[in-house]
C-alpha cells in the first residue's frame, strides 16, 4: 500500500458511529470513572478500493472470511440484496466496507457482511448458505433484469459488477490489540451493535476462547445465570473471563478499567498451555459446583427492599457483577465440603451484608469498577469469610442459626417477634438470639427467635 493511504485513528473514528451496549439484565459490569491503563496507541488501517472481483477471488481462496464468529447469520432479504445488485449498475455508491486482517493475511468482515454475502452470492450464482439460485427480483428500475442470475446478464453488465470498487478500511494485523478493540467498538453493524464479549472473541482468537466456548455450556452455569440472551450475546464468556481475571491476578492487582483488566489477562493467556487450560476447567467446575450448593439459583443476585414495605425481595431478574466476582472468586479458595458445612452462615452473612451495611451495598450499586469500589467489596466479603472459615477450629457456638431452626421456626409461625408482623418473604426472616450472641447467647433453638431481618438491625442498632 502506498502511504497517502493509511489513515489514522481518528479519521476512522469520523467514519463510525459509537456502540455502546447496555443490558437491562445485568448490572455492576463496567462503570468506573477512573482512567484506564494507557496503552501503546499503535493503528495501522489501510483506506483501499478493492474490486468485486478481487473480493469475490479472495473468498473463493477462503481469503475472506465472510461470516466470523461474532457475526449475526445473513438476513437479508431477496428483495433487498436484489436492489443492492441494481444500485452497482447504477452506479450508486455502496457503503463503507470494514475488514479486520488476520495472522494469516485473510480478512475477516467487521461491517459490511449482508452486502458483501449477497454481492458474492450473485456473481456465484447461488445464495452461500442454503444453495438456491440467486436471480434478481423486485426490481423497480431496471425491470428487465427481474428473474434473471448474474450468467443472464450481458458481458457488460457482468464487467461493471465485477469491476466496481468497493471503499473499504482495513485494520492491519500489526495494529495493538487495545486499540483495535476500541475501534472495533465502536463500529455499528446493522440494528445489533456488537458487544464488548464479541469484539472479543474475534480479536483474541486462541486455545483461550476454545475453552471460554467450553465452559459457557456448563449446564450449573447456564442454570444460575439463566438467561439466553446472555450466551448467544457471548456474556457468558465474558462472564468466565471476568472469573478467571481475578483467580490469577486477584482484586489487589486489579487496575481500570474492567474491560482492559479482562483484555490484558486473555491477551497474556491467550494460547495457554494444555496444563493451564486443565486447571482453570477443573477450578471453573468447582466453583460453580459450591457456589450453586450454598446459593442455588440466587447466586450473583442481590436482595433489595420491596417498594412502600419493609420486606427484602430478591431481584431475580438482574445479574449483579459486583456480587458475581466476590461470590466466585472467594468459593475458588475453599473446598466444597467446607463451603456447604458452613453454608446457612455464608448466606446469612451475606444477606445481612446486602440489606444492612451501607458501605457493602454502595461497593455493588454505584461506580463498581473503580479500584476503590472493587477493592472495598471484595475485603470485606472475604474478612467474612475467614472469620466463618476459622470457627472449624476456635469455637463450639457459631455466630449463625443453621437453617433448619430457621426453617422450623418460620414454618410454626412466620410472624416476626419484634414487631408483631406476618414475615411474608422466607429469605426476609431472619433467626434472632433471644440473648444477644454478645452477652454469651448460644445459638441453640431454646435461644431463638424468628424476625424480619429489618427488625433485628432495628433492634441491634437501639441495643
Amino acid at each position: 500500500m502506498e502511504e497517502n493511504n493509511l489513515i489514522t485513528e481518528n479519521e476512522l473514528i469520523e467514519e463510525i458511529k459509537n456502540n455502546t451496549i447496555l443490558s437491562d439484565d445485568i448490572e455492576a459490569l463496567d462503570d468506573s470513572d477512573e482512567v484506564g491503563e494507557q496503552f501503546d496507541r499503535k493503528l495501522v488501517i489501510d483506506k483501499v478500493d478493492p474490486t468485486i472481483e478481487s473480493l469475490y477471488m479472495k473468498f473463493t481462496r477462503q481469503k475472506l472470511i465472510l461470516q466470523p464468529d461474532y457475526q449475526r447469520k445473513y438476513v437479508m432479504k431477496s428483495q433487498v440484496a436484489s436492489r443492492l445488485i441494481e444500485s452497482i449498475l447504477l452506479d450508486i455508491p455502496l457503503p463503507i466496507v470494514y475488514f479486520a486482517e488476520e495472522e494469516d493475511g485473510s480478512w475477516s468482515v467487521i461491517d459490511g457482511q449482508q452486502r458483501l454475502t449477497s454481492i458474492i452470492s450473485f456473481v456465484q450464482g447461488k445464495n452461500l448458505y442454503d444453495d438456491k439460485p440467486f436471480k434478481l427480483t423486485s426490481l423497480n428500475v431496471m425491470t428487465e433484469l427481474n428473474r434473471k442470475s448474474f450468467s443472464d446478464l450481458s458481458n457488460e453488465q457482468q464487467e461493471k459488477i465485477l469491476n466496481t470498487a468497493i471503499r473499504s478500511f482495513v485494520i492491519k494485523k500489526e495494529s495493538n490489540d487495545d486499540i483495535k478493540f476500541e475501534i472495533f467498538e465502536r463500529l455499528n453493524t446493522g440494528s445489533t451493535p456488537l458487544n464488548e464479549d464479541e469484539i472479543r472473541n474475534t480479536v483474541y482468537r486462541g486455545k483461550y476462547m476454545n475453552l471460554l466456548k467450553e465452559l459457557e455450556s456448563n449446564e450449573l452455569f447456564d442454570k444460575i445465570v439463566n438467561k439466553p440472551n446472555f450466551k448467544n450475546r457471548m456474556l457468558y464468556k465474558g462472564m468466565i473471563l471476568r472469573f478467571f481475571a481475578f483467580y490469577e491476578k486477584t482484586y489487589l492487582n486489579y487496575k481500570p478499567s474492567m474491560k482492559q483488566f479482562c483484555n490484558k489477562h486473555i491477551k497474556r493467556f491467550r494460547n495457554m498451555d494444555d496444563e493451564q487450560i486443565a486447571e482453570y476447567r477443573q477450578i471453573f467446575k468447582d466453583t460453580i459446583s459450591s457456589i450453586y450448593s450454598v446459593f442455588g439459583e440466587n447466586a450473583f443476585r442481590r436482595m433489595m427492599k420491596e417498594e412502600g414495605t419493609n420486606n427484602y425481595i430478591w431481584a431475580k431478574t438482574r445479574i449483579n457483577m459486583a456480587l458475581y466476582d466476590i461470590q466466585m472468586y472467594s468459593f475458588s479458595r475453599y473446598d466444597k465440603e467446607q463451603l456447604i458445612r458452613h453454608a446457612d452462615e455464608i448466606r446469612d452473612r451475606m444477606y445481612d451484608l446486602m440489606i444492612n451495611n451501607p458501605d457493602f451495598i454502595n461497593a455493588i450499586e454505584f461506580k463498581t469498577s473503580n479500584t476503590d469500589m472493587v477493592n472495598r467489596r471484595f475485603r470485606m466479603w472475604l474478612d467474612i469469610m475467614e472469620d466463618i472459615m476459622k470457627q472449624d477450629i476456635e469455637t463450639d457456638n457459631p455466630r449463625c442459626f443453621p437453617d433448619s431452626i430457621k426453617s422450623q421456626l418460620y414454618n410454626e409461625d412466620p410472624t416476626c417477634k419484634l414487631c408483631g408482623q406476618r414475615i411474608l418473604n422466607y429469605d426476609d426472616a431472619h433467626v434472632d438470639h433471644i440473648l444477644p450472641y454478645s452477652k454469651g447467647g448460644l445459638t441453640v433453638l431454646e435461644n431463638a427467635q424468628i424476625a424480619h431481618r429489618y427488625c433485628n438491625q432495628h433492634k441491634s442498632n437501639n441495643e
